[in-house]
This record gives C-alpha cells, sequence and structure tokens, in this order.
C-alpha cells in the first residue's frame, strides 16, 4: 500500500463505490464484483444529439428596450422581458430537448465467474501510480487497465476467475455474438460500433473491449476500427500491453510527488478514512494524486473532460453531463499547469477553438457584434447559444473566461507557437466585447447589458422581487478586463495587431472598478442589492483573487473585501456543493491563510466526497476533484504575482512535507522540502528553453 492506492473490503454495492479506470477517452467503473464482475463503460463522444439553429433573432430587437429598464432601474421589469427575448430559439438548451442531446453510457459488461470464492482475503484497489484497477479474491485475481498506447480496455482474469463468462447489456443496442466475440452498434443519432473478445494466455485469460463512434466523421467504419484496436491488442498480448500503461502511467503521475507527513494508515479502507478525514494527511496526499490520476484519465481524446469526466452511469446525464463554462469546465483543467500535466488541456484548447464558428453566427444574430460569443452551457454539437432562462443563461462572458486558459498556458510554457495558432480565438472574443459594451448612462462606464452574475440573483429594492439580470456584474468587468489585457499582451509577443491591442487597453481603462460594500465585502453587482441568497454557491465576484490576479496583497483594501465576502459566504452555508468547496480552498491559498484552506479541504472530504473519492456536487460531478487538487498545490506554490512563492499559504497540519515538480509560470518547475513548518531545501529550474526571469520568494519573503 501506498499514497497511490484506494482499497475497499467489500464489492462496490452502487456506481459511486466502484473504481474508475480511463484512457482519456474510453473508460470504466470497476464494480470488483466476486461471482459477477461489472464493468460500466463510457466512450467520450458517445452522446446524443445533433447540430442545430438555436440562436434567437428576437434577442436583438429587445436588447435597447432591456438596456433601457435596466438603467432606469426598473429591473423586474426588465427580468420579465428578458425571460421573453434572453434566451435561445425555441427553449432548447440544457438538455431540454433532443437535438441538445447528452452524453450517455457505453453499456454495461457482465463477467460471471461462479468459481471464484471472495473468502476473507477479499480486496479490491485502484492503484493510480500504475493506472490499474485490481480485485483479489481467495483463489483468483482481476487486474482491468484502460490503454492510451492501445485504445482499449483489458482485463487480465487469473485462478478462478478465469471460468467466465460474459454478457453485454445497454438499451436500443443492436447486440451479436460472431465466434466468440461479442459485437454491439447502433445509432444515438451519432453511429457507435463496440466489440469485446476473450483470449487466453497460459492460465489466464484476457478480456479485450473496444468502443468507437463516428462523432464528426460521418463515413467512418466504427465496427473496423473496433476491429482492428482488439486484433493489434491480442497481438501484442497482455504483458506488452501492461508494461507499456504501466511506464505511460508513471511517467505521468510521477511528474508531481507530494509528502505532507501522512500516517501509514492503509490498513483502513479508503471509503473508512473519507467518513473521518479530520488530520489526515495521508488521505489529503492521495485525494492530490487522484486529482491529477482522473485528468490523465480522463482528457487524452477528442474532446475534454465533462462534467463527470468521461465516467457516468446514466443514458441522459446530470445537467445533461454537458459543459457547463461558466466555471465547471474551467475548474476541471486548474491543475493541468501547476501539475506539469500540459498536454491534456489540448482537447480544451481545440474544443473552445471550434466553439468560434458557431459563436460567431450567436454574436451576430444575438446581439449585432463581430468576433464570437459562448454562454453558460455548451455540448459537442456547438451549442453557443442563450440557455433557456436569463437568470443562468445569459452569461456571455463564458467563452471569454475559457480565454484565460490558453494565455496562462503560454505564461507556464512560454510556447510562442501554441500562443500563434490560439490567438485568433482570444483575439475574436475581444471583438465581440469591443462591440457589445455601452455606456452605462448613469456612471459613464462601459458594461455588459443585459447580463447576470452567473445563476445569482439580488433583491429588486424597488419591487422586493427576486431578479437575476442587471448590467456590468463584477464578474463580467474582472474576466474582460483580463481578456482585453491577455490579448493585447498576446498580440505585443506575436508582434500583430498593434492598433486593436491599443484599444483593448483604452478600452480596459473605462470598465467599473471594484466596489467595497456595506458589509466591508467587495460587490458582486454595481449596486449593493442585498442578496436572494446570501449562500450561493457561485462566488462569482471573486474572479478577480482566483483564478485571476487582479486582487492580490498589492490590493489590501480590495484582499481584506475578498475575506469580507468569502467569510459572509460562509457564514450563510456556501460551500456546499462540492466544487464551490473547491473554489474556497484556492481561496484561501490565494489570501495566504493556510489553516483555513486546509480546513476547507478536510470540510470537501467530509461533505463532498463519495465513498471511491469522486466529488459529490450532489449527485457526482468530476469539477471538485479538479478544484480540489489544484487548491492544495496553490497552497504551496504560486507564481500569479510575477514572482514564484513557495509554501505561500502552508497549513500547521502540513509542517513537515516536501513536493516535487510542481510547476511555475515564467517555465520553471519546482521542489521543496520543510520541516516545522520552515522550508529546508528547495530547487527551482527552468522546464522551456526561454524561461523568464522570475523572483524566489518563500512563503512571500524575498531570498
Amino acid at each position: 500500500m501506498s499514497d497511490s492506492i484506494l482499497f475497499y473490503r467489500t464489492p462496490a454495492s452502487q456506481w459511486e463505490e466502484a473504481l474508475p479506470i480511463g484512457n482519456g477517452a474510453l473508460g470504466a467503473m470497476v464494480f470488483g464484483g466476486a461471482e459477477e464482475e461489472r464493468l460500466q463503460l463510457n466512450e467520450e463522444t458517445m452522446w446524443t444529439g445533433w447540430p442545430y439553429d438555436n440562436d434567437s433573432p428576437e434577442t436583438l430587437g429587445h436588447l435597447g428596450e432591456m438596456r433601457k429598464l435596466i438603467f432606469g432601474g426598473r429591473y423586474e421589469e426588465a427580468q420579465k422581458l428578458c425571460e421573453k427575448y434572453l434566451r435561445c430559439r425555441g427553449g432548447g438548451s440544457h438538455g431540454s430537448d433532443a437535438a441538445y442531446g447528452s452524453y450517455t453510457t457505453a453499456g454495461d459488461l457482465y463477467i460471471s465467474h461462479p468459481s471464484v470464492s471472495a473468502g476473507d482475503s477479499y480486496r479490491r484497489y485502484l492503484d493510480m501510480r500504475n493506472g490499474e484497477a485490481v480485485t483479489e479474491y481467495e483463489n483468483g485475481r482481476s487486474v482491468a487497465i484502460a490503454s492510451y498506447r492501445y485504445g482499449v480496455i483489458a482485463v487480465r482474469l487469473e485462478g478462478a476467475a478465469a471460468d467466465a463468462s460474459l454478457r453485454y447489456e445497454r438499451s436500443g443496442t443492436d447486440i451479436a455474438v460472431d465466434g466468440g466475440d461479442i459485437v454491439f452498434g447502433g445509432y444515438l443519432p451519432t453511429k457507435y460500433s463496440g466489440l469485446i473478445r476473450v483470449t487466453g494466455e497460459g492460465s489466464a485469460k484476457i478480456v479485450y473491449i473496444a468502443v468507437r463512434t463516428a462523432y464528426k466523421r460521418d463515413d467512418a467504419d466504427t465496427s473496423g476500427e473496433c476491429l482492428k484496436l482488439v486484433e493489434a491488442a491480442e497481438k501484442d498480448g497482455w504483458d506488452k500491453i501492461y508494461g507499456a500503461h504501466r511506464a505511460y502511467m508513471n511517467g505521468m503521475i510521477d511528474r508531481v510527488r507530494l509528502d505532507i507527513g501522512g500516517e501509514d494508515r492503509d490498513n483502513v479502507p479508503t471509503d473508512e478514512r473519507i467518513k473521518s478525514p479530520d488530520g489526515d494527511n495521508g488521505l489529503i496526499e492521495k485525494y492530490f494524486m487522484f486529482g491529477r490520476y482522473l485528468l490523465i484519465s480522463s482528457s487524452r481524446g477528442m474532446l475534454p473532460a465533462n462534467l463527470q469526466g468521461i465516467w457516468s452511469k446514466d443514458y441522459k446525464g446530470p445537467w445533461s453531463c454537458d459543459y457547463h463554462i461558466n466555471i465547471n469546465i474551467q475548474m476541471n483543467y486548474w491543475p493541468a499547469e501547476i501539475c506539469g500535466l500540459s498536454e491534456l488541456e489540448e482537447p480544451f484548447f481545440r474544443y473552445v477553438e471550434g466553439l468560434t464558428v458557431p459563436g460567431a453566427v450567436t454574436a451576430k444574430t444575438a446581439y449585432g457584434c463581430g468576433g464570437w460569443v459562448a454562454h453558460t452551457v455548451t455540448n459537442p454539437w456547438g451549442f453557443t447559444a442563450l440557455g433557456d432562462h436569463p437568470s443562468w443563461g445569459s452569461f456571455m462572458c463564458a467563452g471569454a473566461w475559457c480565454c484565460r486558459h490558453y494565455y496562462d498556458h503560454y505564461l507556464f510554457t512560454r510556447d510562442v507557437g501554441f500562443l500563434r495558432r490560439y490567438y485568433p480565438v482570444m483575439r475574436g472574443a475581444a471583438e465581440f466585447f469591443t462591440d457589445f459594451l455601452v455606456e452605462d448612462p448613469n456612471t459613464g462606464y462601459l458594461v455588459t447589458c443585459p447580463s447576470n452574475s452567473p445563476e445569482n440573483s439580488y433583491i429588486d429594492p424597488a419591487t422586493g422581487a427576486r431578479v437575476g439580470v442587471t448590467s456590468g456584474p463584477t464578474m463580467d468587468n474582472a474576466i474582460i478586463r483580463e481578456l482585453f489585457t491577455n490579448t493585447a499582451s498576446a498580440a505585443s509577443v506575436l508582434g500583430v495587431d498593434e492598433d486593436f491591442a491599443e484599444k483593448l487597453t483604452a478600452l480596459a481603462k473605462r470598465l467599473p472598478p471594484y466596489k467595497i460594500g456595506k458589509y466591508g465585502q467587495i460587490m458582486e453587482w454595481q449596486s449593493d442589492f442585498d442578496e436572494a441568497e446570501p449562500g450561493h454557491r457561485h462566488m462569482s465576484h471573486m474572479y478577480g483573487l482566483h483564478p485571476s490576479d487582479q486582487i492580490t496583497k498589492n490590493t489590501p483594501e480590495l484582499f481584506e473585501g475578498a475575506k469580507k465576502a468569502i467569510e459572509r459566504r460562509l457564514a450563510n452555508g456556501g460551500g456546499h456543493t462540492g466544487w464551490s468547496r473547491a473554489w474556497i480552498i484556492n481561496f484561501y491559498a490565494r489570501l495566504g491563510m493556510g489553516d483555513k484552506a486546509a480546513e476547507n479541504v478536510t470540510a470537501l472530504l467530509k461533505n463532498s466526497t463519495l465513498p471511491d473519492m469522486f466529488d459529490n456536487h450532489p449527485p457526482f460531478q468530476i469539477d471538485g476533484n479538479f478544484g480540489g487538487c489544484a487548491g492544495i498545490a496553490e497552497a504551496l506554490l504560486q507564481s500569479h504575482e510575477g514572482y514564484i512563492n513557495i509554501l505561500p499559504a502552508l497549513p500547521e497540519q502540513w509542517k513537515d512535507g516536501s513536493f516535487k515538480g510542481l510547476r511555475a509560470r515564467g517555465g520553471y518547475e519546482v521542489s521543496a522540502e520543510w520541516r516545522g513548518g520552515r522550508v529546508t531545501s528547495y530547487e527551482v529550474k527552468p522546464c522551456v528553453g526561454d524561461p523568464v526571469p522570475m523572483e524566489i520568494r518563500i512563503m512571500g519573503e524575498k531570498v
């Protein structure tokens, strides 16, 4: 046992207890059954739905009236008008109609081995370092892996487990047995195919599983592709597949190591440890590795990790298991750069780039603007329209938020070629806002209008009604300020668009500044409205603190205002969803409040973590795993202020420890060791060819 092992004494009795494996595109939840094993399968492109025209031209025709009502303080009237016209055509988003679609299960494989005896020696475990789900019986053993190199899931059945028969189930799927192979397929309406083959190797049997779809490849021979994958795997055999898989996973996981003094409690099953996580540094080490393991296992294919990574048991997942781009998909990728997994962001980068084409249509149709725009929710079919309801679906800065990841990737990697490729995405998002921003007649500032602060609402002071629509919410201003600044900086690096960059710099100065409200908090809206839900899960006005770098110790009034805003949210029940609690960890890390960060890591484990260590929104939603992993790293290393800060928010609970391989902006790899809360050694070394000279600080102090 080690920090890489999650282990259990009993088989999974429900999906949330099963263990995930994945190769970035193809995944399975392994239940570890005795008489019968179950593998619930997923493939990243198995989506229902199809592309369709969803932009409403009625939005543009009523923009002027919406703005007049909002600027005139007639918020309830504005809300009612927006509910009519600030939405997609036909009300079809967020899974509310067939065309929008949903991520869907690839079915279940059942492996019956009646000769198996579980016995007192039964255990099952996930070895994250090797990427394998292992079940050990009294008289047999099974090992399941999802191979990135071979594109298949492979299961080795040993001992009594090799005396097995297989069956596959999925409603609406054509299933046949062909010479011992299980072949299946159908239409979602996208064509999909699968192949399951059992072969013998000595005293063991090997099960190979391949699933392919025709996503964006209408003429693809999906059944032929599955056959080719399985035959290649069968030809090379288990030892070669397993060896390549283990080397790949070791190489990815071992880029970063963390030791915060976790005690040896590996005789206690992981699900039992989750029930009482207080002071369990070993469990935190596992959680940190689990977040990286999940990213490696769910983001190496065509599409980015969705709301459940690649693991979903449903035919229609919660929230369609889609891409919420008002924080959730972004949080999925917070650990990528700092944890040395930059290449795992590539599916996300390509995906957002793909949104620019339908996003340009949305920008023109709904708003009469150039550039491109995307709102709160989207799917693999290019949905960029407004949502079904303005209080959650009109967040037009969602695509712009995605753009910060392009520039941050450049800051970490110094890859000018990458920046050149994706600069048009950033430029297009900025171009939209140069057209859309309008002068607030009450203040003279440039604002978004109509807009909303993601999924939150306030009380109309005139009528007492609960209202979501507004002008110039704090998050919009922060995102657009950052977008304009980053795009202008990218243009300078590339030596292009000098006039456009100057325009963006000038416009950024005309955005509303941050404001402090009656509770000493950073205000969420331009007016100090009373909140309908003071403990709301979204903390959008904290964007400038994290993930952005607009609120730091160099802005002391805002720094204190951020603390007050977070305290107020928590005092009113905030952090009650997994991803929200994960964001709070990152906030406290940025505030240098290590003990508070650790306190919220424990709360995340105690209140929002399922037995298999998946994040619990509820239901399961993977962004909390990624956000929690990123928050732990953020407490140990920061580089957003232009210098490398080692142990910026070290909790007392982690007073002895070390980390190896975390990455810093400027192009550096950082390792450190500490005892009694004091650094005893550290190493900062370039990991790119052209690093930026960076000052080094330890716990904020220059060295």
